[in-house]
């Protein structure tokens, strides 16, 4: 095996990845393996077996979306020896709103010549009775997470895709969903206090700012200082909740009433309803009536790739 593995999910954004992996491909000078991702999970097990029987320095490109890099992440955790790089190819791509990414296969042929530079990154982790679920970017429960459900569920999602209209799907659910949600109750459970909401749309957990594809969900998360934010938006009227979206992608939200944000290691909660949840926009679960839930974090989890990028000093580089 060669210390540089491409893990390619052909499918991610309608295609693109499969005719960005083609375009690079044919550029690459320098030796590699690669694999194409044949089922949901998959990218987690291959990564994991790359990691397990290669004990050399070895740099994992994913080249994929937000699920694929996520999988890959998640089967990596705690391998020292293992550096994760991204070619952005899905169609939200919230990791490379934050996160540095490979953009030229220039970038890229650098770093395989030395790839010292890196940075060790958080990791989140949602606990149900039945698992643990790690995200990168975000997890959380309600109104959202029922529109992605929706949405990867739906008939319509596979012809739409087809006709390069896969977004309608996601406005047509939301109006839906809009409609017809049903708000839920949880509790926060602090060191010195419980605090119940009601009327809540939906709750989020996040490591990094955004969510969404590009919704500036958390501004101040950070996925190296080892705390994680929830977002909370409860009580709150339907014409308000749109609106209250399109201020989002300015990270303006927060100055509503109706928003409420908490920073720590980690929260517990306990879930009143059934609610539908996520981790970096897959379902999770479906919450149990008064169960508790657990947001934790894990300190310097994973070794991002940091690119050189020419005329720019890399201050965060570890070796």
């Amino acid at each position: 095996m060669s210390n540089v593995v491409f893990i390619v999910n052909e499918h991610a954004g309608r295609g693109r990845a499969k005719k960005i992996w083609a375009s690079w491909k044919e550029k690459i000078d320098f030796p590699y393996t690669s694999y194409v991702t044949e089922y949901r999970g998959h990218a987690t097990n291959i990564a994991r077996d790359c990691a397990l029987y290669n004990e050399e320095d070895l740099l994992i490109v994913a080249i994929g979306g937000d699920g694929t890099v996520h999988e890959i992440i998640s089967g990596v955790t705690h391998y020292n020896h293992v550096r994760v790089g991204v070619i952005s190819a899905g169609s939200g791509n919230d990791f490379g709103r934050t996160f540095s990414v490979f953009k030229t296969v220039e970038q890229l042929r650098n770093y395989a010549k030395n790839y010292n530079t890196y940075e060790k990154l958080d990791f989140g982790i949602l606990s149900t009775k039945e698992k643990d679920f790690g995200f990168v970017n975000n997890a959380g429960f309600g109104f959202d997470a029922k529109v992605v459900y929706s949405v990867n569920n739906s008939s319509w999602k596979k012809w739409l895709n087809v006709l390069g209209l896969g977004k309608i799907a996601y406005i047509l659910y939301l109006v839906k969903e809009l409609i017809t949600f049903t708000r839920f109750s949880f509790t926060l459970h602090t060191e010195k206090d419980e605090l119940k909401f009601d009327d809540v749309w939906f709750l989020v957990v996040c490591n990094q700012p955004y969510f969404g594809g590009g919704m500036k969900i958390s501004p101040s998360s950070q996925p190296n200082d080892q705390l994680i934010e929830m977002t909370i938006v409860n009580k709150l009227a339907k014409w308000k909740l749109l609106f209250i979206f399109g201020t989002v992608f300015f990270g303006k939200h927060t100055k509503f009433k109706e928003v409420k944000q908490f920073q720590a290691k980690n929260f517990k909660i306990t879930m009143h309803d059934q609610v539908f949840g996520h981790v970096d926009g897959e379902f999770s679960c479906l919450t149990d009536h008064n169960h508790r839930y657990t947001f934790s974090v894990q300190s310097k989890a994973w070794n991002l790739a940091k690119p050189i990028v020419k005329g720019v000093k890399n201050n965060e580089v570890k070796t």
